[in-house]
């Protein structure tokens, strides 16, 4: 998809973090938006985020772990805007649990929200995509743990890996009606995605420390919004993005467990420092 112009982006998550940065990418490159997040506060922070432009912005108050939500959402973007020309799939929790004290309740909401959210906003607007002829476009958001699993992530992680592959399947099946396809393996970005789930950390104190990393050596937001719709204008297949999920994927696949035994040390060097301090 080489013009974005007049184009319309449905934008899951647009509420915040990544897809918000991506929405004011796409709002001065002329492309029509509708944001969806199930945050109306944080939609209106959005549009003001985009400023004055000509194109057009709807907002759209959604919790994507409903089907007949999702459904009435794609119903009221296509009757406000016509059309769907690009879903964004930006929605998403992690929660920073050990396996043992993630609760059934846990996984429910990871899984809900990460990948039936996503499940739900592709099959509904599958139809729409196809409508357009070949001038349309998807996006799901994996993350570099798509490629290696980090302790005390383990919902999060097995999301994101589904989405990978999932997203990968769809490639493969929507090539020859022409629809773009694209995963994205994003490492720590500065936004506030870990600081929105500290209070359902088993750990908050190392949360937080996380979080703090994440500030001073994650990737700036509007870069991985750039490089996110330059990926939608060449038709990649998939993109990381970040140092971080790049060593991470080529580790992955040059030394495949021992990637895994120098996360796992480096996690034990850690609770030993603290058990230490404590």
């Amino acid at each position: 998809m080489r013009d974005l112009q007049d184009r319309v982006t449905v934008i899951v998550g647009g509420g915040g973090g990544i897809g918000r940065a991506v929405a004011v990418n796409l709002a001065s490159k002329g492309c029509h938006l509708a944001l969806a997040d199930i945050n109306e506060t944080a939609l209106a922070e959005s549009v003001e985020a985009i400023g004055e432009t000509s194109v057009k912005v709807t907002t759209h108050q959604l919790d994507v772990t409903s089907a007949k939500g999702v459904a009435a959402f794609k119903d009221d973007v296509i009757l406000k805007h016509g059309k769907a020309n690009i879903l964004i799939n930006c929605a998403g929790i992690t929660l920073q649990k050990k396996f043992e004290t993630h609760s059934i309740e846990d996984w429910d909401w990871a899984i809900n929200l990460n990948l039936w959210g996503t499940l739900h906003t592709c099959r509904e607007f599958l139809p729409e995509l196809k409508k357009t002829n070949g001038d349309a476009h998807l996006m799901n958001i994996s993350s570099m743990t798509g490629f290696v699993g980090l302790p005390n992530q383990t919902s999060y992680c097995a999301t994101k890996g589904a989405i990978k592959g999932l997203t990968e399947a769809l490639w493969g099946e929507l090539k020859a009606d022409g629809i773009g396809v694209t995963v994205v393996h994003p490492g720590a970005i500065k936004t506030d995605m870990i600081k929105a789930t500290l209070e359902h950390s088993d750990d908050v104190e190392w949360a937080k420390r996380n979080y703090e990393m994440v500030k001073k050596i994650g990737t700036d937001v509007d870069y991985a919004a750039a490089k996110m719709v330059k990926a939608i204008i060449k038709n990649k297949a998939r993109i990381r993005i970040g140092k971080d999920a790049v060593i991470f994927d080529l580790l992955t696949r040059i030394m495949p467990t021992s990637v895994t035994r120098l996360i796992t040390w480096a996690e034990a060097r850690e609770n030993a420092k603290r058990a230490k301090s404590a």
